[in-house]
């Protein structure tokens, strides 16, 4: 994990926190931007773990095989 997903996930902890501590207050109308900043960090470390993850299981895959191996293999078969 990277340094700005660690922060975005903290971020979003933190916020969280402050916005349920908000609304035991009884101030939910007056914290609501507590909330969408929460929801923002939080959907932003997703897209970034997201990506992460399709970037990994792009580099682990094989590459096509070339022309020359499929050339041979059907030329095994005839056989």
């Amino acid at each position: 994990m990277k340094l700005i997903d660690t922060l975005l996930l903290s971020l979003s902890v933190a916020l969280l926190i402050i916005g349920i501590y908000e609304v035991f207050l009884g101030r939910f109308a007056e914290n609501y931007w507590v909330f969408m900043l929460m929801l923002a960090s939080f959907f932003g470390y997703a897209y970034r773990r997201r990506q992460h993850a399709n970037d990994t299981t792009a580099a682990h895959q094989a590459p096509p095989p070339s022309k020359d191996k499929v050339n041979k293999r059907r030329q095994k078969r005839r056989r």
